[in-house]
C-alpha cells in the first residue's frame, strides 16, 4: 500500500510566517522596518481582496532581496536554518508526525513559501519539496517568480504536475488555512490544524 504524506508549512509546521522570519533575518535592520511600514497598507489591502497576495508577496520579496546572489541567498538561508532548527520556531508535534511518517511513505511539504530559504528546511527535514520559486538572472535574485504562488487552487496543480497521485492509495494533507481547503480534492484525509 503506498501512502503520501503532504504537509503545507507555515502554520502547519511552523508556529510563525517563515516569510517575514527569513526575510527580517536576510535583510538590515533599518532597511526591513522600513519595507514592513511600507507594505503593510498593501497587505491590508490584499487581505481584504482589494489586492492579490501573490503579487504583494513577490513585490516584498523582491524589496528586501533584489540583487543579491544566489551564493549570497544560499549562505543566508544556511545560517537561517541554524538559528531557527533548535527553537521553538517548528511545532515538535509536526516534527515526531513527519519523522514518523518518513519511515511509512512518500513526505512532501506543499507551501506558499519560497526556495530561497525552503530547499535549506526541506533537507534538513528530509522531506520533498514542492514551493514557489524564485528566478534569477546571471546568478542573481532579479525579483521575479518562476512558477505562480503555490497557494490555494495552485496548490494541488503542482501536486498533480509534480507527483503521480493515481500511484498512491492514501493521500493525507496537513494544512492551517483557506489557502489549504483546495487540497481537500486530493486527500484522501484532510487534517486542518492538527498540531496546534
Amino acid at each position: 500500500m503506498s501512502v503520501l504524506y503532504l504537509y503545507d508549512f507555515d502554520g502547519t509546521i511552523t508556529t510563525k510566517d517563515s516569510l517575514f522570519s527569513f526575510l527580517k533575518f536576510a535583510t538590515n535592520k533599518n532597511k526591513y522596518s522600513v519595507i514592513l511600514v511600507r507594505f503593510i497598507p498593501l497587505f491590508i489591502l490584499a487581505k481584504l481582496g482589494f489586492l492579490p497576495k501573490g503579487e504583494t508577496k513577490r513585490k516584498f520579496i523582491s524589496a528586501c532581496l533584489k540583487g543579491k546572489t544566489k551564493a549570497e541567498l544560499n549562505s543566508l538561508a544556511s545560517n537561517f536554518l541554524s538559528k531557527i532548527k533548535h527553537t521553538s520556531f517548528f511545532r515538535e508535534k509536526a516534527l515526531k508526525s513527519i519523522e514518523r511518517h518518513n519511515t511509512k511513505g512518500d513526505v512532501y511539504i506543499v507551501t506558499a513559501s519560497v526556495d530561497l530559504w525552503m530547499n535549506d528546511i526541506a533537507n534538513y527535514l528530509e522531506v520533498d519539496l514542492i514551493c514557489t520559486q524564485a528566478d534569477f538572472s546571471n546568478g542573481i535574485f532579479n525579483g521575479k517568480f518562476l512558477t505562480p504562488n503555490c497557494n490555494y487552487e495552485e496548490k494541488p496543480k503542482r501536486v498533480m504536475a509534480a507527483i503521480d497521485i493515481d500511484s498512491y492509495t492514501e493521500i493525507y494533507y496537513y494544512g492551517d488555512s483557506k489557502g489549504d481547503l483546495a487540497m481537500k480534492s486530493l486527500a484522501t484525509n484532510f487534517f486542518f490544524n492538527h498540531f496546534k
